[in-house]
């Protein structure tokens, strides 16, 4: 399958292909600015761009990458524990995170209270827009569309809970419960219900129903038990998902002193701010770069993953590499830590130039795999931090809570487990807090979910959670373009 992100509108840069006859087919303006020189000559196009007149001869260049799942490795999973209660009936339970980009689940021994075995793999709805509104605009255009986008997520999971069976050698009939949660557009979509709402401005704050109406289609999909209980965490409105509400319960982040913010990265990344009385939350579109998407010497944080780029004596830089092997790409945490380094160095202004690169980018690495920092890269993460950037200043002034008050900020996130605090700070992307009040989390959204599954403590923080939540919409506000914009450039955020 074809790789693309942006729904077919040429920005991305993600669907390249090979054709023989390139020379006959003017170039657009999008394949110019997304296409180095040697792609071009190589007679390489943008598959989105292209309108062929005649046969043309077409290879694939960029496939996307199939729904391959791999274990949750111990250090994936947030140190954030709830206890669990153990049952006397119903054996197993399965919580899952439903990302917009990855789903991560696991499945758990109610009678022993242990975890079985937790995966990981990419959403397949990837193939159709990287962002959650790419994909509701695909989705709104046929009902048959939006069957498709829902059932990729659907057989996905249930791929991943067949794998999960073989290998621990159980029946998923014995399943007997299901919680899910996500942000607002992926529960939707899977659900096939209410998702064309969160096209309309008016309900961007309002609480959208996305349970599905009927559980036990998605019982037979899934081969759990026929009567098993499937849940979809109801996010608390627009485009801030339940996602995030597992992430509060699992930092108790209402059981802190006043000033604490949490912050979920993501492709649709959401934050939360307790000032002691109000849990301010808010939703900002981080885009993909946090997972190492829609970049192009991007990857996830898997092993090949550059996590890490060090500063070395002098002007010099080293680079860490998740699973000790060659070099195959640049994970969010490495693509931070990079533009860091060139920004420390010199080789970068606030802008976001290149000031001593050729046009094909900075190299980070030259080796089997070339890794190379190009200028639509950066302006990538540019974007993506200073949507961040923006919203936690706007979150703060409408708590009346000036950034030099905040007290602790939770980093949740696949992105956020591998960050450094210093470089993340020194662009922008993390309040300037003393880096000993910034707590790396991981996956709390799991976190959270399991607690959901397994603890009747957890359903009552979910109704505390609930009882003091304020939801903001940043769409169409002036003071939070204006601070965007502000946080475009790479520096601190000023305190």
């Amino acid at each position: 399958m074809l790789r693309a992100a942006c729904g077919g509108n040429g920005t991305c840069g993600e669907c390249r292909v090979q054709v023989a006859e390139s020379a006959a087919i003017p170039y657009t303006s999008s394949e110019r600015l997304r296409l180095t020189a040697a792609q071009l000559g190589d007679g390489q196009r943008l598959a989105c761009q292209l309108i062929p007149d005649t046969d043309l001869h077409v290879s694939i260049v960029s496939s996307e990458a199939q729904a391959v799942w791999r274990t949750l490795r111990d250090d994936e999973y947030s140190e954030l524990v709830w206890p669990v209660a153990r049952r006397e009936a119903g054996r197993y339970g399965v919580a899952i995170d439903l990302g917009t980009t990855h789903i991560r689940l696991t499945l758990w021994n109610r009678l022993t209270g242990m975890r079985v075995a937790g995966l990981v793999g990419l959403n397949p709805q990837r193939s159709y827009g990287a962002d959650v509104l790419t994909r509701l605009m695909e989705a709104s255009r046929s009902s048959a569309v939006a069957r498709e986008i829902g059932g990729s997520a659907e057989r996905a999971i249930a791929q991943a809970l067949a794998e999960i069976a073989a290998q621990a050698l159980l029946d998923l009939c014995d399943v007997d419960e299901v919680v899910v949660v996500g942000n607002t557009a992926m529960l939707s979509l899977l659900a096939g219900s209410n998702y064309t709402q969160l096209l309309q401005p008016e309900n961007w704050i309002r609480p959208i129903d996305c349970q599905p109406q009927d559980t036990s289609r998605l019982c037979k999909a899934w081969g759990v038990g026929a009567a098993a209980a499937i849940r979809f965490v109801r996010p608390l409105g627009g485009f801030i998902g339940s996602d995030l509400l597992a992430g509060v319960i699992a930092t108790r982040l209402i059981e802190q002193p006043p000033g604490c913010m949490l912050i979920d990265f993501g492709t649709n990344s959401e934050m939360a701010l307790w000032d002691g009385h109000v849990l301010h939350v808010t939703s900002t579109a981080g885009g993909p770069a946090f997972e190492g998407c829609g970049i192009g010497c991007g990857m996830p944080g898997e092993a090949g993953a550059i996590y890490r780029v060090d500063q070395r004596d002098g002007t010099g830089f080293g680079i860490r590499v998740l699973g000790e092997t060659e070099p195959a790409g640049l994970c969010g945490s490495g693509l931070v830590d990079a533009v860091a380094w060139l920004l420390r160095n010199g080789k970068l202004d606030k802008i976001g130039r290149l000031t001593e690169a050729d046009s094909s980018g900075f190299v980070l690495y030259e080796g089997v795999n070339r890794v190379v920092l190009k200028h639509g890269d950066i302006d990538v993460l540019q974007r993506a931090k200073a949507a961040i950037g923006g919203g936690v200043r706007w979150l703060c002034q409408q708590a009346g809570l000036p950034l030099c008050e905040l007290r602790q900020v939770y980093a949740c996130g696949a992105f956020g487990r591998l960050l450094d605090v210093g470089n993340a700070q020194q662009i922008g992307l993390l309040p300037p807090v003393l880096p000993a009040a910034v707590r790396l989390e991981g996956n709390t959204a799991l976190a959270g979910c399991e607690a959901l599954l397994l603890s009747a403590q957890g359903e009552r923080a979910l109704e505390a959670v609930l009882a003091v939540c304020k939801v903001y919409n940043l769409g169409e506000d002036a003071v939070f373009e204006a601070l965007f914009v502000e946080s475009l450039y790479l520096q601190a955020m000023p305190e």
